[in-house]
């Protein structure tokens, strides 16, 4: 499965590198971490070319240098949070 980030929903990236998302249909407020951050900005950038969870971890575990295991775990979470609130779609 793919997924893109849903473009009703929008990114205020704060100083200490977290993040806040508002979803304009429910407008509810949801808060990220930097590596959450992260993962969305990829989802942002390439609107037109959804990303499978393998590819997200690969370019987490690059950026963050963590082991590929521990952010492949992280990112199917974060991404079944997402999915549950309709901030991303799968695609």
């Amino acid at each position: 499965m793919t997924i893109a980030y849903n473009p009703r929903c929008l990114l205020t990236v704060l100083e200490d590198g977290n993040g806040v998302l508002l979803h304009l249909d429910t407008k509810f407020y949801f808060t990220l971490n930097s590596t959450g951050v992260f993962v969305w900005q990829c989802l942002e950038n390439n609107p037109t070319t959804p990303q499978s969870a393998s590819q997200l971890a690969s370019q987490l575990a690059q950026e963050f240098e963590v082991d590929l295991d521990l952010a492949t775990t992280d990112v199917q979470a974060l991404l079944t949070e997402l999915l549950e609130e309709s901030l991303v779609v799968a695609a």
